[in-house]
């Protein structure tokens, strides 16, 4: 790889980067406003090496990436960013001098704003976020951030989530003895949970033979799922009295 050979005001610049422990207040400024911090003296040195259209909008572009290194990189991978840079646009056969000069305009006005200090750091406990109010299923429809069914009121809903809530406590407290015997606890319980209230709801719509049936059915989609099939059977005859013993 060609080395670049850098001018000595160029060097300084490094050298200055690699000393000072801050961080140049441009280092997360907006494109815009960093462009436009150094439009004047960038847009005068090309006019004044004599660039006509259209390649001063090629020099343009060098200094909006060189910019955006400014607003992105600190220290040593600042340094590395604008070598990256100028090394591009140099073999693109633009006017290494020139570049550098660029180069030269954006740090000294960079600089003119200044370094962000390194902030104090307090001391003792940081304060604790306020809690949040928890907010009711009742509110939550009230103020729209829950759906309400079409033909329902409020207080319908509310009764039917709170019937909904009681079956699936009653369904947990079963269902436990049931899986714990066969060493399934933990996180360990909830596929075989969800299974449990799937099989509640089609226990409540079917009955007889065609509950069975679909026991039987979704039994198989669970195994399918890698749950054991002895424990789906035992949670289907226990919690709902229906037998699959095919």
């Amino acid at each position: 790889m060609r080395e670049l050979k850098l001018s000595a005001q160029t060097q300084a610049i490094f050298d200055r980067t690699k000393s000072y422990a801050w961080t140049l207040n441009v280092y997360g400024l907006s494109q815009s406003r960093a462009e436009w911090l150094v439009k004047a003296r960038t847009r005068a040195r090309i006019h004044k090496a004599g660039v006509v259209p259209p390649y001063t909008n090629v020099y343009r572009r060098y200094v909006s990436e060189l910019i955006r290194v400014f607003r992105s990189e600190t220290g040593e991978r600042l340094i590395a960013g604008i070598k990256l840079t100028m090394r591009k646009w140099v073999n693109f056969g633009l006017d290494q001098a020139l570049l550098e000069g660029l180069l030269s305009d954006c740090f000294l006005r960079f600089e003119q704003q200044g370094y962000a200090m390194p902030k104090a750091k307090k001391l003792g406990k940081p304060a604790k976020p306020p809690r949040r109010r928890r907010t009711s299923y009742e509110d939550a429809l009230k103020r729209g951030r829950a759906t309400l069914r079409a033909g329902s009121t409020v207080k319908e809903q509310v009764s039917l989530q709170e019937q909904g809530a009681a079956l699936a406590s009653a369904i947990a407290r079963a269902l436990k003895p049931v899986l714990a015997e066969r060493g399934i606890t933990g996180r360990g319980m909830i596929p075989y949970f969800n299974f449990a209230q799937q099989l509640g709801r089609l226990s409540r719509k079917f009955g007889g033979k065609s509950l069975q049936m679909a026991a039987a059915d979704i039994i198989d989609y669970h195994e399918a799922k890698s749950l054991g099939r002895d424990a789906l059977r035992a949670i289907a005859a226990t919690l709902f009295g229906v037998d699959v013993s095919s």
